[in-house]
């Protein structure tokens, strides 16, 4: 009797959802009130046709937005005037992360609203497709496919991540880890088909048909993307405490997100413009961006297989130098476009995976703030995330425009317009794992302690 009574205190455990701080009637139920987090059936439908699915339409649209700004600034009416054509792609990863959270904070307060808010969030970015099927000026394609697409986008992700939180509690890397993937698979599939649509069809038919494809798959994605818990409306105590703002940890943290976002979208959005210095086509140039998702879809369930496993501090260390490596050498002296698929395949194992860390960023912050909620922190990730994408395309502009005769006589890519973006990207990259130096700190005063004892 005393061990059935243990077996059921442990599965109880397991019913605690490590989403902020639990109220008293969730803390009550019993673990078979509510499906098996972790495992079982109705957790890998969630996570696989839910969130995998759900991820792969939202975002693969805006991780490809290199082929579209490809033809955009070389079909009419775009054409003519094509100044401002790559922030579309990053405002709307900025929009999409900066507006991360306040939408955690509303629907973590009103928990019941969650559904509905999918389904609205999904509505808009459909919406957003279909009305940039008919802009004729650049301005148009900053308010649909960068605005109105990122803000939808940003509702549907906070509802998949904040029910992904409920439905994984020990395997939380690895599940963080294949939803993230979901974005490089989108990126796999849109680039080529797109590319292929865009010369064939144009790009209003092509945007108005994938409005028609991402509603329709989208159906079975929010059907399964349901809480695991009844929801609730949780108390101003129960959203946790906003005093982790001001630890140093978080500061240096936060700080590594920036640098690493500045660096961290600039080859997807400018490859495949560059590519064609090595006689790549259009389609080639498209393969190459997929090539670059196939790597990111690996590297970022890799990153939560690692998260789980170790001090988040290895990772990001790993990650930062990785990518900071394959830029300086691989795409700074690539010398033909084979060079330049190994540098694709490269920086997509290594930068592709960063959003997997957010996880042991927030758990490791939780450490010393143990009243900051989880989801919370992923949003504030996801806003230093924003902050980098919506300066990098401004930034990358400006340094390809006056980069042409800086590097005139430097070796390989470096001697091209873009040999400035190229350091740049690098650097960045580098600067990203400055959070491993709290975690060197941590080591070194240990071992000071214990040499003085």
């Amino acid at each position: 009797m005393d061990n059935r009574e243990g077996v059921l205190a442990g599965e109880s455990n397991l019913e605690l959802i490590e989403f902020g701080n639990l109220g008293e009637e969730q803390q009550r139920a019993r673990a078979h009130d509510y499906p098996e987090p972790d495992r079982g059936r109705h957790a890998w439908l969630f996570l696989w046709v839910g969130c995998f699915l759900m991820i792969a339409l939202t975002w693969g649209f805006p991780f490809s937005y290199g082929v579209f700004q490809s033809y955009y600034s070389s079909h009419p009416p775009f054409s003519d005037h094509p100044a401002g054509l790559p922030a579309v792609g990053t405002t709307a990863l900025g929009v999409l992360y900066l507006t991360s959270p306040p939408s955690f904070i509303v629907l973590q307060r009103y928990q019941s609203y969650r559904r509905p808010a999918l389904v609205v969030g999904s509505a808009i970015t459909c919406l957003a497709v279909l009305a940039s099927a008919f802009a004729s000026k650049v301005w148009h394609l900053l308010l649909t496919q960068g605005v109105l697409y990122g803000l939808g986008a940003s509702v549907v992700n906070t509802v998949t991540i904040q029910f992904l939180n409920e439905w994984f509690i020990e395997r939380k890397g690895l599940a963080f880890g294949i939803q993230e993937s979901g974005a490089g698979m989108g990126g796999i599939i849109i680039p080529v088909l797109m590319t292929w649509g865009l010369e064939k069809y144009g790009h209003r038919t092509m945007l108005i048909a994938w409005f028609v494809a991402v509603a329709t798959l989208s159906v079975p994605s929010i059907y399964f993307l349901r809480p695991r818990v009844k929801p609730r409306v949780a108390t101003a105590a129960e959203l946790g405490s906003l005093g982790f703002v001001a630890t140093p940890i978080f500061a240096i943290l936060q700080a590594g997100n920036v640098f690493q976002a500045l660096g961290n979208f600039l080859p997807g959005i400018h490859l495949p413009s560059f590519a064609q210095r090595f006689g790549a086509s259009s389609l080639d140039a498209a393969g190459m961006l997929s090539l670059y998702n196939v790597a990111s879809v690996i590297g970022a369930i890799c990153t939560g297989y690692l998260v789980d496993r170790y001090h988040i501090s290895v990772t990001l260390c790993l990650l930062s130098l990785g990518a900071a490596i394959a830029v300086f050498f691989a795409w700074g002296f690539a010398a033909n476009f084979g060079t330049l698929c190994a540098f694709v395949f490269l920086y997509g194992m290594f930068a592709g995976g960063w959003s997997s860390t957010w996880v042991g960023i927030g758990l490791e912050i939780q450490k010393r703030s143990p009243h900051a909620d989880l989801g919370l922190l992923w949003g504030f990730a996801a806003a230093a995330r924003g902050i980098g994408s919506v300066a990098s395309g401004p930034i990358s502009e400006r340094l390809i425009a006056d980069g042409a005769g800086e590097t005139a006589g430097w070796p390989r890519s470096y001697g091209t317009s873009y040999g400035v973006l190229i350091l740049f990207n690098g650097i960045m990259l580098t600067l990203g794992g400055v959070g491993c130096t709290a975690r060197a700190y941590e080591l070194f005063k240990r071992i000071g302690h214990r040499h003085n004892e």
